[in-house]
């Protein structure tokens, strides 16, 4: 306790050094842990940087729930898309090495890559890869990588089958595929890995030493947070699932200590410790809007929202904020910095949550503009969280009541049995055990699931909550008037994936 207080005396004085008071800290200190107590988070860390050191750093709640295991500093957490600002930036050493181009069209380095139409293959550049501009939706083919077996050439080649849902160049859809195909051409013209790669420009030079590219290497490591998903009044634990096939979007395993490293570096436009890893104009290059978002009216004097290269951009306060989410299943973060300001902020967290996004408003609240009593951010996103989550368990049982009611009859189960293919995705394959539907999809082995009849031709299942977050789903078939079967649906309601972009046909 006295190391704590001491610890927390050191970080006092250093805070108020840098421009920031000891009200401010102790203010957020205890707004932390009131949201963490409020959301029923199992834990979280927070560090605050400036442009050479670290003003405030500190884990709240447990890592690990079971084994009482309290989160600090140090704690590893995935931070998913956080990893994207590490892959724009190390395609921008390549650009400065003159090994390639911004405008350099992907097929040149990567001939399987494949759009929806010839023009979109041929004339997306690398700088379209890394600013979300090829004109699918949000997350479009998430599911031809997540859990999956395939390979990054597989899944990079299979998205010529996903359908755009606006012009190319004219509208943001963010695409972890497009990062993928990014860290393919660091991979081709670099002749290394990107995880090699990352590892010896970024992580290596800023003793990022806890910092992992992959979840193969947890084993030999401690410190981990374990991931939850909170459902029936308590935190539900998760495996980890590898990223491994989509490594440059998202792969990335830190902690606050080691993250805050990587904001200072950009902090410093390119700099840390004398040492100058990327270049003032790379910084502005991925810093600079490249898609832009609309702004509706709001209380958060934002004037313009956008995305860079590997970064969201807007301004907040009248200061311009460079930040990224991460979304992992059971893991949320945010980071973000203020390059006039000299200021960053990481957090990381380990439930599916919406605290990241509230107490990093509550942050630049207090530290840009001193407001101590100002907006609860943290109250006010979990009451709309709760609203949503109302709204979502009426919609449920509303549609569980109907179970049978449609139409108690279906064929006989054995009728449904056999292996669907779609041309994207692959297979899934059906089959009867002791008088029950059973599926999988084959791609995907963490996908599988018992069928449970709940209208006519259609059945629900739940995946194995143990590896997916996932609700309750449904499984359909398409019956011809000749009472065959000719296809199989899937649709499990949730903002991350979309499996209605697959259509199984039966083989």
């Amino acid at each position: 306790m006295k190391f704590f207080k001491l610890t927390l005396l050191l970080l006092l004085i250093s805070f108020s050094s840098n421009s920031q008071t000891k009200e401010q800290l102790n203010h957020l200190d205890a707004y932390f842990e009131k949201s963490l107590e409020e959301w029923q988070l199992p834990g979280m860390a927070i560090a605050i940087v400036n442009a050479d050191s670290i003003v405030f750093s500190k884990g709240y709640g447990f890592a690990n729930i079971a084994k009482k295991q309290k989160v600090d500093g140090n704690t590893l957490f995935a931070v998913a898309s956080n990893s994207k600002a590490f892959t724009a930036t190390a395609i921008a050493n390549l650009v400065e090495e003159g090994k390639l181009k911004w405008t350099d069209k992907v097929v040149k380095y990567l001939p399987y890559y494949k759009m929806y139409n010839d023009y979109v293959t041929q004339n997306t550049t690398i700088e379209d890869l890394l600013c979300h501009r090829n004109g699918l939706a949000t997350f479009s083919g998430d599911l031809l990588w997540y859990g999956t077996t395939k390979t990054p050439e597989e899944i990079i080649a299979a998205q010529e089958y996903l359908k755009p849902t606006s012009e190319f160049r004219t509208t943001y859809g963010y695409s972890n595929i497009s990062f993928l195909a990014a860290g393919q051409i660091i991979e081709k013209v670099s002749g290394k890995s990107w995880a090699t790669y990352v590892s010896e420009h970024f992580l290596t030079p800023l003793k990022m030493n806890r910092t992992l590219t992959s979840t193969s290497q947890l084993k030999n490591t401690t410190n981990i947070a374990t991931p939850y998903f909170f459902e029936n009044g308590k935190n539900n634990e998760l495996k980890w699932v590898n990223w491994d096939n989509i490594a440059p979007a998202g792969a990335l395993i830190s902690s606050v200590n080691d993250f805050a490293k990587w904001l200072q570096l950009n902090i410093n436009e390119g700099s840390l410790n004398d040492e100058k890893l990327f270049s003032e104009q790379s910084f502005q290059k991925i810093t600079t809007p490249h898609i832009n978002f609309s702004v509706r009216k709001n209380n958060e004097k934002t004037n313009f929202k956008s995305y860079g290269l590997g970064w969201s951009l807007n301004d907040y306060q009248g200061s311009k904020i460079v930040s990224h989410g991460g979304g992992y299943d059971g893991m949320i973060s945010k980071s973000l910095f203020i390059p006039e300001k000299k200021l960053g902020v990481v957090i990381l967290t380990n439930n599916i949550n919406w605290v990241a996004s509230a107490l990093s408003n509550k942050i630049l609240d207090v530290l840009l503009t001193n407001k101590l009593n100002g907006k609860d951010w943290s109250s006010n996103y979990l009451g709309y969280k709760k609203q949503q989550d109302k709204a979502s368990n009426t919609k449920a049982k509303n549609n569980e009541s109907k179970r049978g009611n449609i139409n108690k009859n279906h064929l006989n189960l054995e009728t449904y049995t056999g292996v669907y293919k779609d041309k994207m995705y692959g297979t899934v394959t059906v089959t009867l055990k002791n008088n029950k539907l059973n599926f999988t999809m084959d791609k995907t082995p963490i996908f599988y699931g018992e069928l449970k009849h709940w209208n006519d031709h259609i059945f629900t299942f739940r995946f194995n909550t143990k590896l997916a977050s996932l609700p309750e789903g449904k499984l359909w078939f398409d019956v011809t008037k000749n009472g065959k079967i000719a296809k199989l649906h899937i649709d499990v309601p949730n903002p991350d994936f979309d499996f209605t972009e697959f259509d199984f046909i039966k083989q």
